[in-house]
């Protein structure tokens, strides 16, 4: 018995550290959510001046500006932003930062239930608890479907894995309540 205590000293442990590495990752993730939206907001603001427009429309024709940048499967460069609106590629540029703002909410998001699977695992007597399942159902999705971004292939192998995961912890869950049931 004193081994299993020990093991779950030392789970409770890691999981809080992890919490509060995944929670300062969370706090990051929210402040660059804030830079980009204002961001954003910025650049909204200045397409309005025609002055802008055409200093930011010199600086690309000359090549001193070279855009190449992709999230969620939509591909902003130069020629994009060049074309877009008549050469008002600052609007571009902003709504472009609204996407990002999005994509790292999401991350926040996702950072936010992995603290509370730790957080969850720390204050309990056993990992395997119906909230630690509950907490990694979002996070899960979400991973898989960043991977997919990238690969519909890497995609797939991620989500299996994860699912495969996600079916070994859902198992250790019943077998601790059959546990519980027969103390």
């Amino acid at each position: 018995m004193n081994e299993q205590n020990n093991k779950m000293k030392k789970i409770k442990q890691s999981s809080n550290i992890a919490m509060r590495i995944v929670t300062i990752g969370k706090i990051f993730m929210i402040m660059i959510a804030v830079v980009t939206f204002m961001s954003g907001i910025i650049l909204l603001a200045v397409s309005t001046n025609s002055e802008a427009n055409e200093q930011f429309r010199q600086i690309a024709e000359t090549g001193q500006l070279t855009i190449g940048m992709s999230i969620f499967g939509f591909d902003i460069d130069t020629d994009l932003v060049e074309g877009a609106l008549g050469w008002n590629g600052l609007v571009v540029l902003g709504g472009f930062m609204f996407l990002l703002c999005v994509l790292f909410i999401l991350f926040a998001i996702t950072l936010h239930f992995v603290a509370k699977t730790f957080q969850e695992i720390r204050d309990s007597d056993s990992p395997f608890r119906p909230a630690v399942l509950k907490n990694l159902r979002l996070p899960f999705i979400l991973i898989t479907l960043v991977a997919a971004q990238n690969s519909l292939l890497f995609g797939a192998v991620v989500g299996i894995a994860l699912w495969c995961v996600y079916c070994i912890v859902d198992y250790g869950c019943e077998l601790q309540k059959l546990s519980d049931e027969t103390l």
